[in-house]
């Protein structure tokens, strides 16, 4: 109840009751909104609490991380007089945040020379910097020291080691160690299912999420985050729709993390409908929530769309950033939009003092290219995109493939060729531009050429879930589970096109054969591993 805590806050104001450290404490713990925590640092300012009284300042700090301020909570930190094990913890957050994982390294290795005693919530940070920059070699000396004091004991490190395990691929150590807790809560759970998933184990990760919830470990918002994340990465709808439906039995639809994940899931999965009715559903909207909606818009073709949602958002007010714009230049790039775009990159710049990254000029390319322009594509490419060219030449490759403009897409596949010569994509277009121009002798070098240099083709795949089990495919695949069943089903279905083209062949034919009665063993056998294949799935 923070909105009572600051009012009856301004009513002591009003009523001269002066306030204490403690007050300011505890309205600094209250404020989620920026304006408010200014007044609330003014007011401690002027009390004097703010630079003498190590709760205030702690406070204060950790307040300004929240409602994004970190500036602010640094210098609220450098002007403290007396700091504590919660200042170093605060502040290690806040470099955490802002992405300054060296920082954090640096005031562990001071916390810990000052004497300082470090706790649960220090190394636990530390730890989710080692994560985020997968810096191995500190994480494996965090691990000896979580070892060697008995910190693995702690709900917090310990779902922080999981996650650690998990970036390094060490799958079994991180089992090992969830297998030998004594009490499972929200946070391991959360962390293991994470680490499940992101390992493909996806059956394993939803089992995991069964199996907490009949040991009475109630899910949090970050639960299904998660798990409805790695849902529609596999592309389970189904499993989707039974965790929709559970966060509203749980009680979570208002939340506004377990809402941005559910659109995200509709979004991937390609159920546009439902995204769309949960997004006009939710009262109060943030930029993630936005965003989401935008993009998810955008990469299931409903360019349109995207825009009215993007300028929806700018007529509420909310402050757009670098991935709202990324999302509105996809959309202009489905419809061939290059004025709008343009107005559109002038409007950021102006107004909101965005500057177009790498990724947004390779939006930029990609549109010029599907609008026919792709002399003005690939002049962006040398001018704008000189460290990852690569990806928006790819862009226009494709591009010009399917225009048909193979002059084009020889002189930009030969530039891909010396940016990238191990990739097998520019030797595969390069000769198929030279077959469709009857350069049989360049086509030929082609082939030989990437053979020579050991270019290699990246390898596709699909998958199908049944019965909760996720069978993946290959494009080189041969043997496989039910493959056997598969192959005859492919030979039933290629006798049957021979039946049908000898058909055509005999326009006074005296009939067809019921290839379900034929004796022809081939056949037979065809029809009878599709009976067993459809027995096992359906």
């Amino acid at each position: 109840r923070a909105d009572e805590a600051l009012r009856l806050a301004r009513r002591m104001r009003e009523l001269g009751v002066r306030p204490s450290a403690f007050t300011f404490s505890i309205v600094s713990s209250a404020v989620c909104s920026a304006p408010h925590g200014m007044q609330v640092h003014a007011a401690a300012v002027r009390h004097g609490s703010a630079q003498h009284n190590a709760v205030v300042g702690n406070t204060l700090v950790d307040m300004y991380r929240r409602v994004g301020l970190l500036e602010y909570a640094m210098r609220v930190f450098w002007n403290m007089n007396e700091l504590d094990m919660v200042s170093m913890n605060s502040v290690m957050s806040v470099y955490k945040d802002d992405g300054q994982s060296s920082a954090v390294f640096e005031c562990f290795r001071l916390t810990r020379s000052h004497g300082f005693s470090v706790d649960e919530c220090s190394v636990s940070t530390v730890l989710t910097a080692c994560t985020d920059i997968e810096d191995l070699a500190k994480g494996d000396q965090l691990l000896a020291l979580c070892v060697k004091t008995g910190l693995l004991s702690n709900s917090i490190i310990c779902s922080a080691v999981i996650g650690l395990l998990s970036m390094s691929d060490r799958l079994p150590d991180a089992v090992r160690l969830f297998e030998g807790l004594t009490k499972w809560d929200s946070e391991t759970c959360n962390a293991m299912i994470s680490c499940y998933a992101r390992s493909g184990l996806m059956e394993h990760a939803l089992g995991l999420f069964v199996i907490a919830l009949r040991n009475a470990v109630l899910p949090t918002e970050f639960t299904f985050a998660s798990v409805l994340r790695w849902s529609s990465c596999f592309g389970l709808m189904e499993q989707g729709t039974q965790i929709h439906a559970l966060v509203y039995k749980c009680g979570f639809e208002d939340d506004m993390i377990v809402a941005t994940a559910l659109i995200d899931m509709y979004c991937k999965l390609g159920s546009l409908k439902h995204a769309r009715k949960l997004f006009d559903s939710v009262c109060v909207k943030d930029l993630v929530l936005w965003n989401t909606m935008i993009i998810g818009l955008s990469q299931n073709g409903g360019g349109r769309e995207a825009l009215g949602v993007f300028w929806w958002m700018l007529d509420c007010g909310v402050k757009p950033d670098r991935i709202t714009l990324f999302g509105a230049l996809s959309a202009c790039s489905l419809g061939g939009l290059v004025n709008e775009a343009m107005d559109i990159i002038s409007l950021f710049k102006a107004k909101y003092h965005v500057v177009p990254g790498l990724e947004h000029y390779a939006c930029v390319a990609d549109m010029l290219s599907r609008a026919g322009l792709f002399r003005e594509a690939e002049d962006l490419v040398q001018n704008k995109l000189q460290k990852c060219n690569t990806a928006a030449l790819l862009n226009i490759l494709e591009a010009c493939m399917i225009q048909g403009d193979f002059a084009m897409a020889e002189s930009i596949a030969e530039n891909m060729l010396k940016l990238k010569p191990q990739s097998s994509l520019p030797y595969t277009v390069l000769a198929r531009t030279y077959g469709a121009r009857c350069k049989w002798e360049s086509m030929a070098r082609m082939w030989r050429s990437m053979e020579a240099l050991g270019a290699k083709k990246v390898g596709e795949c699909s998958w199908l879930c049944i019965k909760n089990e996720i069978h993946v495919f290959t494009s080189e695949q041969i043997l496989h589970q039910g493959s056997e069943a598969t192959y005859a089903v492919l030979d039933l279905l290629f006798w049957d096109m021979m039946d049908e083209i000898s058909m055509m062949d005999r326009i006074h034919a005296p009939g067809c054969v019921d290839i379900i009665h034929t004796q022809d063993p081939k056949k037979r056998k065809g029809f009878d591993c599709l009976q067993q294949f459809l027995d096992c799935t359906l």
